[in-house]
C-alpha cells in the first residue's frame, strides 16, 4: 500500500505547479523587468507631458480583449462622457445637498419624518415663542421718501464733477436708462472690447489664457504584453492598428498571460517611474472588466489631496505615500491546484497573506508607485498580482507603505440595482462591454441618477439600522486584524 500512495502523491506534486513558474524557475524580477534597459514596445506620447496631471488610469488588459478596450474608451474612459456624467451628478447632488435624513427620499409618496422623542415638550415652547414674536411686532411704519419735487434739482454726477452726456435720465421718475444712449438696439461689442483692451491688465490676462493649457482631470492608458504567439501574429497586427488609431496603449516586452499579471504591473510601475515621475499625482490600476465611476474617484481623491496638503504637520517637500482600495485581511493561501488562486508552497510558504488591496482597482500616489517599484526589484516573483504589489512589496517598501481601505472601492460584481451601485461606488467588478454601455447610458439619465441619489442618501434608515449594523460588523470582522 505504501508504493501506490507514494506514486499518487508524486503525481499530485508534479501537477501542482504554476504554469510558467516551476519550482526551478528563477524568480528574481530584475531578470524579467530589466530596469536598466528600454523594454517598451509601444507607448503613448501624450500622457505625462506636463506637471499638472491629477490622475492617470492604467487598465491592465489582455492582448485579445479589443472589445473591452473599445467599450472603456466609449464609456467611463471618455473625457466627453466623464464631462456629461459629472454635469448630471453635480446637478442632482446639488438638489439634495441640504438633505438632513429626516425624510425617506426613496418613497416620495410615503415620506415619514423621524420620530422625535421630546416632541411633546418641544411644541409648547415653540408655540410660546411664536406668540411672543407676534405680540412684539410693531405697527407698520410708512415708507419715507424724498419729496418728488426735490429730485430734478439734484444731479449726483454734476455734484461730483462727472460727465453726464453719455447717460439718459428720465427726471420724472429719476430712473437712468440701461443700456445708455446709443447702445439700445445694436450694442457694438467690438467697440466695448476695444475700450477694454486699452487697459494694460486686459492684454496680460488675454495672453495668459491663450497660452495656458488646462490638464484634464484624468488620462487613460492600457498596458499589454506580447501575444502568446510570435509578435507577427494576427493579434499583434490588430494591436498595431489599434495603437495607430488611438495612441493610448503601453505595450511591454513580456508574454501576456494570467500568471504574468504581476510582471505586467511591475512593468507598469517601471513605465510610470521613467515617464511620469513628478508629472502626475495619482495612478489608478484597474482591469478591463471593471466599471469605474471616474467622477466619484476624482472627487474622492480631491478630498484626499486636500487633507494631505492642508495638514498642519506637513513639512515642505514632504512626499505623499497613498495606497488606497478595497482592503483584504487574513486571507490564506489556496492549496487546491485546480483553483484559480492556487498558491504552491514553493512560491509562498507562510500561513497567511499580508493585508493587501484587491487588484480589481487600487490607487497609489506617484511617490508610492516609485517606492513599490524599488521594492519589486528586490522581492521574489509571486504570481498573484494584488498580493504581491500591494501586500508583499508594500511591506518591503522604504518607507513602509500602509494599504488603506476605502468603502467606495469594491471587488464585488454588480447585481440588482446595478446603476445605483455604480452611482454610489468607485469600482464595480465583472462588467462586460454591453453592460458597461448600458451603465453609461443610465448614469447620464437625470431621472435614473435622481433615483439613485435618493437610494444612496437613504441607504441607512432607522428601520434598516439593524441591517447596517450587521453589515458594519461583517466589514469590521473582515478587517479585524488589519490594524
Amino acid at each position: 500500500m505504501y508504493i501506490p500512495v507514494y506514486n499518487k502523491a508524486n503525481n499530485q506534486i508534479s501537477k501542482a505547479i504554476v504554469s510558467g513558474w516551476s519550482v526551478h524557475s528563477n524568480r528574481d524580477t530584475k531578470l524579467y523587468v530589466r530596469p536598466q534597459n528600454v523594454t517598451v514596445v509601444h507607448e503613448p506620447t501624450a500622457l505625462c507631458t506636463g506637471a499638472g496631471l491629477f490622475l492617470l488610469i492604467v487598465v491592465c488588459s489582455a492582448t485579445g480583449n479589443f472589445e473591452q478596450r473599445q467599450a472603456i474608451r466609449d464609456t467611463w474612459g471618455s473625457q466627453a462622457r466623464y464631462t456629461e456624467i459629472r454635469k448630471v451628478s453635480v446637478k442632482i447632488r446639488e438638489k439634495y445637498k441640504n438633505y438632513n435624513y429626516s425624510y425617506d427620499l426613496i418613497g416620495k409618496s410615503k415620506r415619514m419624518k423621524r420620530e422625535i422623542a421630546d416632541l411633546s415638550n418641544l411644541l409648547p415652547h415653540l408655540a410660546a415663542a411664536l406668540r411672543d414674536n407676534v405680540d412684539n411686532l410693531e405697527s407698520e411704519a410708512p415708507e419715507k421718501r424724498f419729496d418728488d419735487e426735490m429730485l430734478p434739482e439734484f444731479d449726483m454726477n454734476r455734484e461730483i464733477g462727472e460727465q453726464t452726456e453719455n447717460y439718459d435720465y428720465n427726471f420724472e421718475s429719476n430712473v437712468m436708462r440701461i443700456p445708455p444712449r446709443g447702445f439700445e438696439d445694436n450694442p457694438d461689442l467690438d467697440k466695448v472690447l476695444s475700450i477694454l483692451k486699452l487697459d494694460k491688465r486686459f492684454l496680460k490676462v488675454e495672453e495668459k489664457l491663450r497660452n495656458t493649457k488646462v490638464e484634464p482631470d484624468f488620462k487613460l492608458a492600457f498596458i499589454l504584453g506580447l501575444p502568446v504567439n510570435d509578435s507577427n501574429s494576427a493579434v499583434q497586427r490588430k494591436i498595431d492598428e489599434e495603437i495607430d488609431k488611438y495612441g493610448d496603449i503601453i505595450q511591454e516586452d513580456f508574454i501576456d498571460s494570467y500568471n504574468n499579471l504581476t510582471l505586467k504591473s511591475i512593468m507598469m510601475l517601471k513605465w510610470i517611474n521613467n515617464k511620469c515621475k513628478d508629472k502626475v499625482r495619482y495612478i489608478l490600476k484597474t482591469d478591463d472588466d471593471m466599471y469605474i465611476n471616474v467622477v466619484n474617484l476624482v472627487n474622492n481623491l480631491r478630498n484626499k489631496s486636500k487633507e494631505f496638503d492642508e495638514r498642519p504637520s506637513k513639512g515642505p517637500g514632504e512626499r505623499e505615500y497613498l495606497l488606497l482600495g478595497d482592503l483584504i485581511c487574513g486571507a490564506r493561501p489556496v492549496q487546491d491546484a485546480n483553483n484559480k488562486w492556487y498558491s504552491p508552497r514553493y512560491m509562498y510558504n507562510a500561513r497567511v497573506y499580508p493585508k493587501y488591496l484587491s487588484g480589481t482597482g487600487y490607487v497609489m500616489s506617484v511617490d508610492a508607485a516609485a517606492a513599490l517599484y524599488r521594492a519589486a526589484l528586490n522581492t521574489n516573483y509571486f504570481h498573484l498580482e494584488d498580493i504581491y504589489i500591494t501586500g508583499m512589496c508594500a511591506m518591503g517598501a522604504r518607507p513602509l507603505l500602509v494599504a488603506r481601505d476605502d468603502p467606495l472601492f469594491s471587488y464585488s460584481r454588480l447585481r440588482g440595482g446595478a446603476a445605483c451601485s455604480a452611482h454610489a461606488r468607485v469600482t464595480a467588478h465583472r462588467v462586460g462591454p454591453p453592460h458597461m454601455r448600458s451603465l453609461d447610458r443610465m448614469l447620464t439619465d437625470q431621472r435614473t441618477v435622481d433615483k439613485c441619489e435618493r437610494v444612496r442618501l437613504t441607504e441607512v434608515k432607522p428601520q434598516n439600522r439593524s441591517m447596517y449594523v450587521a453589515y458594519r460588523y461583517t466589514k469590521l470582522h473582515r478587517l479585524y486584524n488589519c490594524d
